[in-house]
């Protein structure tokens, strides 16, 4: 596994966790993927591994494996910038003020905040134009709950509303805290 591209080596590592070993060397490592992949070769390994995915589990266990696959490339820079944020807001309305003054897009609906992306943020994704399932899409959501974890102090879950890769213009996501959240402005 040492010469396994980081993306299949935490594929692999998630799966395991899930549904074991004999799951996750077939699917993470039942395409090779390059050390250092083309555009059309990470389309290719994407494409197989979100197909492979929907074949072998359901919706709730793909989002759990995906969740866990997320980068950490500028998390902490993230995690701070927007917990700086969160720490002069007096309420969820006023958080989202204050981030969309930096143009981020975000809003409320039904009580929840709503965060947007306006491309696509996964560099796994670069040379895919379309994908058939939200499956790979669960990485973002998991950074992204790694983030509101941080933020709000609390657990949330996170429900993809929309994706690019998906044809949509944009990507949406529900943050929904599972706990209180406790703004300190």
């Amino acid at each position: 596994m040492d010469q396994k591209h980081n993306e299949a080596r935490k594929l692999y590592e998630n799966i395991k966790k899930h549904a074991g070993s004999a799951a996750a060397e077939k699917i993470a490592f039942g395409m090779d993927l390059p050390l250092s992949p083309t555009k059309a070769e990470k389309n290719e390994w994407v494409n197989f591994i979100s197909m492979e995915l929907e074949k072998s589990f359901d919706d709730g266990t793909i989002k759990k494996i995906r969740t866990g696959c997320h980068c950490t490339e500028k998390l902490d820079e993230a995690k701070e910038f927007i917990k700086n944020t969160f720490n002069y807001s007096n309420s969820l309305t006023d958080f989202v003020d204050k981030m969309n003054a930096y143009s981020v897009g975000w809003s409320i609906k039904d009580g929840y905040l709503i965060t947007k992306y306006l491309s696509c943020p996964c560099p796994m994704l670069e040379g895919v134009d379309f994908l058939p399932t939200k499956a790979w899409c669960y990485c973002t959501v998991g950074y992204n709950k790694k983030i509101f974890q941080y933020v709000f102090d609390c657990e949330v879950d996170i429900e993809l509303l929309e994706s690019i890769k998906m044809g949509s213009n944009q990507c949406l996501m529900k943050i929904i805290p599972l706990g209180n959240i406790n703004f300190p402005g």
